[in-house]
């Protein structure tokens, strides 16, 4: 039963990889900034200040893309990066009012870009779709926590 389920998410996954990047895309059309520089950001800015060692546990991959992104972010001004006065071997990473104001620009791109699809739908098939990510929100965040407690506990 698990294998069905397993082929038929992963062929929805892979619906959804064809369609999100034109939605993620577009918050960063008119920007110097990538998608991924974009999420960092938000996270920046939800979070406030964190170490660049907790930055890579909230975003797996390789350690030296991170710090790439980081420090493209720090060039253009959207964040800056001090030394921990208590550990100066601590990197912190906080967003600045530029990257801040980025955020929300890009917030405001995304709206309408979001504004443009519901739009052509039924408002019925409107509340459909924000159920939807509402339950794949819950569903992913509960996996994620479960997942994270796992590696804690190993």
């Amino acid at each position: 039963m698990i294998e069905r389920r397993l082929d038929h998410l992963s062929a929805l996954m892979d619906q959804m990889a064809l369609v999100m990047p034109r939605l993620m895309r577009s918050g960063c059309d008119d920007t110097d900034i990538t998608p991924h520089q974009g999420i960092l950001l938000r996270a920046l800015e939800e979070r406030g200040p964190i170490s660049l060692t907790e930055l890579r546990q909230s975003f797996p991959g390789a350690q030296s893309t991170l710090s790439e992104i980081v420090g493209r972010l720090a060039r253009l001004g959207f964040v800056h990066k001090k030394p921990l006065p208590s550990d100066r071997r601590t990197v912190m990473v906080a967003i600045t009012a530029r990257g801040r104001a980025m955020v929300a620009q890009q917030r405001q791109v995304m709206r309408e870009r979001h504004k443009n699809v519901l739009e052509k739908l039924s408002p019925e098939d409107q509340d459909r779709i924000v159920q939807a990510f509402e339950t794949v929100a819950e569903l992913f965040g509960r996996a994620a926590a479960t997942v994270q407690n796992a590696e804690k506990d190993e």
